[in-house]
């Protein structure tokens, strides 16, 4: 079986070209400014906690300035079970 080698060289290949691809992608949307402010997680140094941390701290501003607040909170852990392939 020689044709199996060729498979394999392109699974290496692939994740080659991934890693490039997201490093530009990155550095594209990074340097031109394209992310929101609010986007956390898929960027360097902006770990989803800081969402957490910045959410908790405006709820307990308004509720020192008395202020009625709500929150609708959606687990989508298992959305892509529901979808039809």
């Amino acid at each position: 079986m020689t044709n199996s080698r060729f498979i394999s060289l392109l699974a290496i290949y692939s994740k080659v070209l991934k890693k490039a691809l997201h490093s530009r992608l990155s550095q594209h949307l990074h340097t031109n400014r394209l992310l929101g402010t609010q986007q956390y997680g898929s960027r360097k140094r902006i770990p989803t906690e800081d969402a957490a941390f910045r959410l908790t701290c405006r709820v307990f501003k308004l509720i020192n300035q008395k202020v009625h607040i709500g929150g609708i909170f959606n687990d989508l852990a298992k959305v892509f079970d529901c979808v039809h392939h």
